[in-house]
């Protein structure tokens, strides 16, 4: 016999700039969050799934937050890496685990503390992700940090579909409209063709205004079974489907380096199995590291012909009051970066009807498209406010 699993309660912890808290610090703050949400006592909790966070070589959250939150008796605890979309695929193990009986009340748990004083987030960001294998050989050629990786992937786009920069830009802009709405946002104020352009280039074709806005911060999003998240502040949100692909990318022909092979797949395996299609999709929250990100993957999906995800976005679809709204809090990139994290949150709030000036009217239904890596990893996951069984 199985038990529906529901969302209950919500934390987040976005670190102001001078706030230097180390992580553990800042995920307990986040999980005595997520329990007043979800009216409960951390004692409740019988679950405890850790994004591990592969970035972070000094400072990170280690199974040991077991013992420093005061937990009771833990029934479900272990830690997972799967790259950038870990956060997803945990809060769908958190809703399998539940309805198999195995944990009444789980606690999804990820924190991120890489930014120092004195160190700017290119540079926090450029020191990880070790210095062997191909990283290492990366490196040695100067490819520090995603930037310049991704930089590689948006020129060979543009190559490829006869798309041009002014789609970068279209992003950025239409993703600050979202953010002006969104208090934990780092900017809230419109952006200018004239101010984006201004900004400098990262690595061409990528300019300073399209890449993610790194933070300090936490999350703990609390999954139990439908009949206690009743006792919460909120709707309770269910999980109605769930898909991942990820692929060992080999970089010769005849396909494509830089091809999100896996990422349709994935989208349509979670609509699939939750019943639903593209159209019945009210918000998309896509893990945008850069802004090249959601052109590509908003064509993947087949909301637009390949190279014409710029002309949705430049007529206003992917913003307020289009038709498919997406990454409403602003995304990473005009808002606050925290992997994985960022567009679970911002779903689950426009379920909630949360959202504030950003709320997208009668949204019922959410799909969130993670990536890992330099798009070799994607899932995908539906939320809807329905019982899904």
């Amino acid at each position: 016999m199985t038990a529906a699993a529901a969302i209950s309660g919500v934390g987040l912890v976005v670190a102001e700039r001078d706030d230097f808290s180390s992580a553990t610090t800042l995920a307990l703050r986040a999980i005595d969050e997520a329990c007043a949400d979800a009216g409960i006592a951390i004692g409740d909790i019988d679950g405890l799934l850790l994004n591990h966070n592969e970035l972070l070589a000094e400072d990170k959250v280690t199974l040991d937050i077991g013992r420093q939150g005061a937990f009771g008796e833990l029934r479900l605890l272990y830690e997972l890496n799967a790259k950038g979309t870990t956060f997803s695929v945990l809060i769908d193990l958190a809703r399998q685990a539940i309805s198999a009986g195995r944990a009444n009340t789980v606690v999804v748990l990820f924190a991120d503390a890489a930014m120092r004083p004195g160190v700017g987030s290119g540079a926090a960001f450029a020191a990880m992700g070790g210095s062997r294998g191909q990283r290492g050989l990366e490196r040695a050629g100067g490819m520090l940090g995603a930037v310049a990786a991704y930089a590689f992937l948006a020129a060979h786009y543009l190559q490829e579909t006869q798309a041009t920069a002014d789609d970068l830009r279209a992003v950025a802009v239409a993703q600050r409209e979202w953010a002006k709405g969104n208090t934990f946002a780092r900017t809230r104020t419109t952006l200018s063709n004239e101010e984006y352009y201004a900004s400098p280039f990262v690595a061409e074709p990528l300019r300073r205004l399209d890449c993610a806005r790194p933070v300090n911060g936490a999350a703990a999003v609390i999954v139990t079974t439908a009949d206690r998240a009743g006792s919460g502040r909120h709707r309770a949100v269910h999980v109605a489907g769930a898909a991942q692909r990820s692929i060992e990318r080999r970089r010769h022909a005849p396909v494509s380096p830089w091809e999100p092979v896996g990422a349709a797949e994935a989208f349509a395996d979670a609509l699939g199995q939750s019943g639903m299609t593209a159209a019945d999709v009210d918000v998309l929250q896509v893990y945008d590291p850069f802004t090249i990100v959601p052109l590509i993957l908003l064509e993947a999906f087949g909301y637009a012909e390949r190279g014409g995800a710029g002309d949705l976005v430049n007529a206003g679809q992917t913003g307020p009051g289009g038709s498919i709204p997406t990454n409403t809090g602003g995304g990473q990139v005009a808002s606050y970066y925290l992997q994985g994290v960022t567009p679970v949150i911002e779903a689950i709030t426009q379920l909630r009807g949360t959202g504030g000036a950003r709320q997208v009217r009668d949204a019922s239904v959410a799909a969130i498209a993670a990536i890992g890596g330099r798009l070799e990893h994607h899932s995908t996951l539906v939320l809807d406010l329905e019982v899904p069984w």
